[in-house]
């Protein structure tokens, strides 16, 4: 082994992408604990990158002209001498093996097909498309092969102890209700088959307060959809408080302080499942093998098509019981 000082990782996207890369970046910290651990991100995964304590340095790629910006960036960093630079991408990506080898790092590690941009990945890994396949496996077997599952002692983590995060408590704590259960949901979502309605969300969680009278709900929104949340809130049988977004750390922070989530799939689970949160998640569309959150906490439930075909009695069912597994805790 030689004296590996320095490692780039290479990953761009949103904030789901950045988290399924979490396993990969806390295994090359425990195999070269002395290494100095560089990402090279995405402006999309900017506002989260700071509260990961594995990566010691990062450099954002600006927006604009994804393939002039990423080569930028990487140029750049020619200077820096990294031992090991590694793509952190489940599948072949031109772009990638461009960029990698534009860094200059010793050992360049992507997965390859037979595009000529493979001749510049001088550690290639063959790639084989696995549909059942987490995309965080896929990812932690860049480093070796040998992964067969995603050990519990690397599954992402976001360390909600630090001072950036809980110096926004006294804030958070003015939308809680302190002997309530504090349930948390979005009604924002950026894929519409993963938002339910307002008249489905009013029955299930109606019908969830007339079993445990101490819900209190957190109506999460973005944007324009402040009317539907003001909406719902009215239609609502239990205490409830409407939040936006107010920064990252308020917003780590109040998904800490939560009982436990109600979401459809989206970076959203990634970041409870970091936060090691009880979470019950509905799927519609997105392949749950490649892309469920990665935690022993989370519940999924799908349908092929919208998760407002789920049955209203299943979701029912999965909330009392993430309601009395959480308040026996």
């Amino acid at each position: 082994l030689l004296s590996i000082k320095k490692i780039l990782i290479l990953r761009r996207n949103g904030f789901g992408d950045l988290i399924v890369t979490l396993p990969m970046i806390q295994s090359l910290k425990n195999k070269y604990p002395e290494a100095k651990i560089t990402l090279v991100g995405s402006f999309r995964g900017k506002k989260l990158i700071p509260y990961i304590d594995t990566i010691d340095v990062f450099f954002i790629i600006p927006k604009g002209n994804k393939y002039i910006q990423t080569l930028k960036v990487c140029l750049s960093l020619r200077k820096e001498g990294f031992d090991l630079a590694f793509s952190a991408k489940a599948a072949p990506q031109k772009l990638m093996n461009l960029a990698l080898w534009l860094t200059g790092a010793k050992k360049r590690i992507a997965y390859t097909d037979n595009h000529w941009s493979s001749i510049l990945i001088n550690s290639p890994r063959l790639y084989k498309r696995n549909k059942n396949q987490h995309n965080a496996l896929s990812i932690l077997k860049i480093i070796s092969p040998k992964f067969k599952e995603i050990p519990n002692n690397i599954y992402p983590r976001i360390n909600a102890k630090q001072n950036s995060i809980t110096n926004f408590k006294d804030k958070v704590n003015l939308i809680l209700e302190p002997n309530c259960f504090n349930l948390f949901i979005s009604i924002s979502n950026n894929r519409k088959t993963s938002i339910l309605t307002n008249d489905n969300l009013c029955q299930i969680l109606n019908r969830l307060h007339k079993q445990h009278n101490n819900l209190h709900i957190i109506i999460f929104y973005i944007h324009d959809d402040i009317y539907q949340a003001q909406e719902l809130k009215k239609l609502l049988n239990s205490t409830s408080e409407i939040v936006t977004n107010q920064g990252m750390g308020h917003f780590l922070c109040l998904l800490d302080m939560v009982d436990a989530l109600f979401i459809g799939d989206g970076g959203l689970m990634h970041l409870a499942a970091a936060l090691n949160k009880n979470q019950l998640v509905l799927f519609a569309k997105t392949p749950v093998e490649e892309w469920g959150p990665i935690s022993n906490k989370a519940k999924l439930l799908m349908d092929n098509n919208d998760i407002n075909n789920i049955p209203k009695d299943v979701i029912n069912k999965e909330l009392n019981l993430i309601m009395n597994r959480t308040i026996n805790t």
